[in-house]
């Protein structure tokens, strides 16, 4: 299941709460979605994700066909699903330090060290869904993660931290489309041709601080 954040405060009147036969039915729709996601994954392991249909899908989670367009229209809404935990999973950890005392460059080693640690977790799982990914060129034209990144961007040009003129969007897209070309070379090779978690670590560093000395 995605991770979500617990929400402090009173209890909703009964007005906001909503019957419990409504809370019921909410509970039961998440629980057949997560089911229907993970059947999914397990199919793209096993077949790739080209040679998994949505009938597959819906044979091995034993449901109609239409139940499973109904929470997944299209098959590239489960790799969508996919990044989507990823991603919070990356940003919660990006956020953990103490904004404080956490620099731009702490923060990108956060997001990218707790991203390889969870494809190198389920290199089975990450494999299939990069590998699947890689025609389906319109998860990736806007691109979630290069709007994230670039907010942790934009909050170090915020604090003082980067010089005005450093474009946080421009930013965001080079991390971005580093991260994936990293991650297609590591998933697209069998044993994995590097340490991921390394590898995009010297990828902050070196987008952050470039190759070369600044002219004088």
């Amino acid at each position: 299941m995605i991770d979500r954040p617990s929400v402090s405060g009173p209890a909703p009147t009964t007005s906001q709460a909503g019957t419990p036969g409504t809370d019921r039915r909410s509970r039961q729709r998440e629980r057949r979605r997560a089911e229907l996601y993970e059947v999914a994954i397990e199919l793209f392991v096993e077949k790739t994700f080209d040679g998994t249909t949505m009938e597959d899908i819906a044979e091995r989670a034993d449901v109609a066909r239409a139940t499973v367009f109904n929470y997944f229209p299209r098959k590239v809404a489960f790799l969508q699903e996919w990044a989507v935990r990823r991603r919070e999973r990356a940003t919660t950890a990006a956020r953990s330090g103490d904004p404080s005392a956490s620099s731009l460059r702490d923060v990108l080693l956060r997001y990218f060290t707790e991203m390889g640690r969870l494809a190198d977790g389920s290199r089975d799982v990450s494999v299939a869904v990069i590998i699947g990914s890689v025609h389906t060129t319109d998860i990736w034209r806007r691109s979630p993660i290069a709007a994230e990144l670039a907010e942790f961007v934009r909050a170090a040009k915020d604090t003082g931290e980067l010089e005005p003129h450093i474009d946080a969007d421009r930013a965001g897209l080079y991390l971005s489309a580093s991260y994936y070309v990293i991650l297609t070379a590591w998933a697209v090779e069998d044993p994995a041709p590097f340490d991921l978690t390394a590898e995009l670590t010297t990828m902050v560093d070196t987008v952050l601080y470039g190759i070369l000395p600044r002219p004088s």
